[in-house]
C-alpha cells in the first residue's frame, strides 16, 4: 500500500496504520495475503464508491476486485499466505527458520511486485 500512498493521497502513516494488520495473511491467520488484500483496498480506492448509495461504482470495484484476485490466484499459485507461503506461521519453530533462510523477503517481495504490476498495468484510474 505504501508504494503507491501519494498517488492515492494517503500519508506513509496512513498506509502503515491500515496495513499494521494485514502481515501473515491478514492478522497472522495465513489466509488471504496481507499484500494482496492491500492491493484490493488500493482498487476501492480508485474504483470504488464514496458515497453509500452509489452501487454501481461498489459493484465495478468487487467486479474488479474478483477478478484482480483471479488474476493473483493464477500469477501466485494462490491468494492464501500459507500456500504461497509455504510455512506453517503458527509454528515458531518453522517460522523461525524460513526467516533465517530469507524466506519472506523472497516471497513476500515477489507477491509485493506482482501486485504492484497488476496495479500498475491493470487497474489504473480512469
Amino acid at each position: 500500500m505504501l508504494a503507491f500512498a501519494s498517488d492515492e493521497g494517503l500519508t506513509a502513516e496512513q498506509c502503515l496504520k491500515l496495513g499494521s494488520g494485514l502481515g501473515g495473511g491478514v492478522g497472522h491467520k495465513q489466509h488471504i495475503c496481507g499484500v494482496i488484500n492491500a492491493g484490493a483496498m488500493i482498487i476501492g480506492l480508485r474504483f470504488g464508491n464514496s458515497k453509500p448509495n452509489d452501487t454501481e461504482a461498489k459493484q465495478r470495484a468487487t467486479e474488479l476486485v474478483a477478478e484482480y484476485m483471479d488474476k493473483c490466484a493464477q500469477s501466485l499459485g494462490s491468494t492464501d499466505c500459507c500456500k504461497i507461503l509455504g510455512v506453517d506461521l503458527n509454528d515458531p519453530i518453522a517460522r523461525q527458520k524460513a526467516r533465517e533462510a530469507g524466506l519472506f523477503d523472497m516471497v513476500c517481495g515477489n507477491v509485493l511486485k506482482t501486485v504492484c504490476q497488476l496495479l500498475e498495468n491493470d487497474y489504473q484510474a480512469e
